[in-house]
């Protein structure tokens, strides 16, 4: 038995605990509540599994944490029900479905989603507590450290660009991630947006043109490629002056889910950069930042800079 399964039963935990009646009494309440401000709010099978194993129990910290400060929580669905509009908005900005639990001593709310991670809001940001329901309470226990859910850009440059230029190391790094990003599960992306913006990114968008990418092998697809943005670039001075963009565009039955948060983008041109240098980024928003999307993201991230 690990000490983080001994700091769980300390608070009344033990394997194959089943409260699910009183939990799902409770639960029933909440969602009541909820439809009582115009809110649908869908008990799913992770929310249910979470409170038949884990309803009524307290945790309050008498021992300090081992990476920071040891949480104290209730676990009580209905003690979160004065932040239900406040957890809907959350949820919809994460676009990951969410079903309140309880909450910690210093009054977030704490919830699970559909792949039963569990979750943190409050004053002090939006957390991914552990990927399970026991992961996430032995966490809170014991003090490890939790990761922020935030939007993050990771960017780097594109040293292979230098061979070939800014424009043809630009669409092979977009055809790159679009390999990549469909091979770890996160979307097929069927094309490309080029934007112009004057002041080398400073000033205004001058050009936004979404680009398909052809039927076939992606390595088929340079040439096109790179020969219409030559031709917009060509309409608007050759670009000169211009922060030159090329972004994966996020398929459309992807648009409103939490991989659509996933953008990469390749860019020269910029203020800040030399002349013919070549910047990639991966934007990810907070809501792929949790559940196993977050694992996929990880993995491409480290297989776009191995192949840049």
């Amino acid at each position: 038995m690990t000490q983080h399964h001994r700091a769980a039963e300390r608070i009344g935990w033990t394997a194959g605990r089943n409260v699910e009646q009183e939990a799902m009494q409770a639960a029933l309440r909440l969602a009541a509540m909820a439809e009582s401000y115009g809110m649908s709010l869908s008990l799913f099978p992770a929310a249910k599994a979470f409170l038949s194993e884990f309803y009524g129990l307290d945790h309050r910290p008498v021992e300090p944490g081992r990476e920071v400060a040891s949480i104290g929580f209730s676990i009580d669905p209905e003690k979160a029900r004065f932040q239900l509009i406040k957890l809907d908005h959350l949820s919809a900005g994460l676009r990951v479905a969410l079903f309140p639990v309880g909450v910690t001593e210093n009054d977030s709310v704490l919830a699970v989603g559909e792949e039963g991670q569990l979750l943190s809001f409050g004053l002090g940001g939006s957390w991914h507590m552990g990927d399970c329901a026991l992961e996430g309470i032995e966490n809170m226990i014991t003090g490890l450290a939790p990761r922020r859910l935030r939007e993050i850009a990771h960017a780097w440059d594109l040293k292979s660009a230098a061979a070939v230029g800014p424009v043809v190391g630009a669409v092979q790094a977009a055809l790159t991630a679009v390999y990549v990003l469909h091979h770890h599960g996160i979307y097929s992306a069927r094309s490309v947006c080029l934007t112009l913006t004057t002041l080398r990114g400073s000033g205004v968008e001058i050009a936004r043109r979404s680009i398909g990418i052809p039927n076939g092998l992606l390595d088929e697809a340079l040439s096109p490629i790179v020969r219409d943005v030559e031709e917009i670039l060509a309409a608007h001075a050759d670009g000169v002056g211009c922060e030159v963009k090329l972004t994966v565009e996020v398929p459309g039955v992807h648009a409103e889910t939490s991989p659509g948060l996933v953008r990469f983008s390749a860019r020269f041109g910029h203020v800040a950069m030399q002349t013919n240098d070549v910047e990639a980024s991966l934007r990810v928003g907070a809501g792929a930042r949790t559940g196993s999307l977050h694992v996929r993201v990880v993995d491409a991230l480290r297989g776009l800079k191995q192949m840049s």
